[in-house]
């Protein structure tokens, strides 16, 4: 349903396109300011699809000191995630959790919407095709540069 009103929205926007009078460009630039706005109020979110599949990835010490943190993430095409994490205390402590959310990306950043608490994590993100290199912007709603992570893709067999 979602993909016929998408498909149906970018038909009209095309054909829109063909018929409209040769314009200034200040009209140009209000007219793409509103179909962003429109496409924002309709919730049609943007996927990279380079960050699609399943990735490990690992830190240490970062957002907890001495706790080992190993994770694997997928990413879905619809923006469906998953998260599986493993921590490891000092003592050897493990403890395991499994996070849902959503995914999109939007002027160029990541958005990670967590499930459980509904925040929003915010990151710059640098793909290729093995690796995403994430630089946080925002976490847990407070603006926030100091966590850098990477995650490395998991080849399917």
């Amino acid at each position: 349903m979602r993909k016929s009103i998408f498909i149906f929205g970018l038909l009209f926007m095309i054909i829109l396109g063909f018929s409209q009078k040769k314009t200034d460009e200040k009209t140009k630039v209000d007219s793409v300011d509103k179909t962003v706005l429109e496409k924002k109020e309709s919730g049609i979110k943007t996927y990279d699809s380079k960050l699609v599949g399943c990735w490990r990835g690992s830190e240490v010490g970062q957002q907890q000191e001495g706790i080992s943190k190993y994770w694997v993430s997928c990413r879905f095409e619809d923006g469906r995630s998953t998260l599986l994490f493993i921590m490891i205390d000092k003592k050897g402590k493990v403890t395991q959790e499994t996070e849902n959310g959503k995914w999109w990306v939007e002027n160029g950043k990541y958005y990670e919407l967590h499930n459980y608490d509904g925040v929003i994590d915010v990151y710059n993100y640098q793909a290729t095709d093995e690796t995403v290199d994430f630089k946080s912007v925002e976490l847990m709603g407070k603006k926030d540069s100091s966590y850098k992570f990477t995650d490395y893709r998991i080849q399917e067999d």
